[in-house]
């Protein structure tokens, strides 16, 4: 009896596939990934986050999104500036040489003006300036 199951095993071993060995973790490191990279795309596409709301969108803690934020700068994932009303503000490469020019430009500059052209740079139309609001 033995012999006839084992023969019967040896017949069927070769029809199975095992395809999904080992993929829990694999598939937990993609999710963490995909979730990295949805955070990151938020701040890119809102440009002005307000860190309470992110992390409503995110289900974590404030504190946990501001020390992301700042794990993610220093990666270079993403850069910006916290302001003191609670916002994450992203500057992209393209935008901080812009400011840079705008800077080379002029040579020296007051801050307010500064301000004014670094909020004419990086902010949508519809937002408001950073300084004077």
């Amino acid at each position: 009896k033995e012999k006839a199951e084992q023969e019967e095993y040896e017949q069927w071993k070769d029809l199975i596939s095992v395809e999904n060995e080992g993929d829990q973790e694999a598939e937990l490191q993609e999710e963490s990934q995909g979730l990295l990279n949805e955070f990151i795309d938020y701040i890119k596409e809102h440009k002005v986050v307000v860190l309470e709301e992110l992390a409503a969108e995110f289900k974590i803690r404030t504190e946990d999104v501001v020390s992301r934020v700042q794990a993610l700068e220093r990666m270079g994932s993403v850069s910006g500036v916290f302001d003191d009303r609670g916002k994450f503000i992203y500057v992209s490469r393209e935008e901080m040489e812009d400011i840079a020019n705008v800077i080379r430009k002029k040579g020296r500059i007051s801050i307010p003006d500064l301000a004014t052209e670094a909020s004419r740079i990086v902010l949508p139309k519809s937002e408001s300036p950073v300084v004077g609001s």
